[in-house]
């Protein structure tokens, strides 16, 4: 009987947390997506959450959103249109984000960056995106 009791605490056998993944810009800037850390947090064109951290420096909520015009473009494009719920719309805030803080070296304003133009390769992703189901 103490065998069993051995094997149902087994550190291998506890469940795994999963960490959740760091973007790091060549400045020092690290990004997450709030949503890796707290489930209940929806992202949508209209607001992304990260947190951001500049080197040791204290965590920062970062809103990045999507210009209504540039969303309205988007649908124009695509013969189906994004989701509300895509992932598209966080994976595109990240890394406009990310070009942000390493070409400025600073938070943007309030905390916050309105995206009203994509670069190109965004564009393209955007008009190619697919979800998976």
């Amino acid at each position: 009987m103490s065998a069993m009791r051995r094997k149902q605490v087994r550190p291998d056998e506890l469940p795994h947390t999963r960490s959740p993944i760091k973007y790091l810009t060549e400045n020092g800037f690290s990004i997450v997506r709030a949503s890796e850390i707290d489930p209940s947090v929806t992202d949508s064109p209209s607001e992304c959450h990260f947190l951001v951290q500049h080197d040791d420096k204290a965590e920062r909520e970062i809103r990045v959103s999507f210009g209504e015009e540039l969303i309205a473009h988007l649908w124009i494009r695509r013969r189906i249109p994004l989701s509300e719920t895509s992932m598209f719309w966080l994976v595109c805030a990240e890394d406009c984000l990310a070009n942000y803080l390493w070409e400025r070296d600073q938070y943007p304003p309030d905390d916050q960056l309105k995206i009203n133009e994509l670069p190109p390769e965004q564009l393209m992703l955007a008009l190619h995106w697919r979800d998976r189901d």
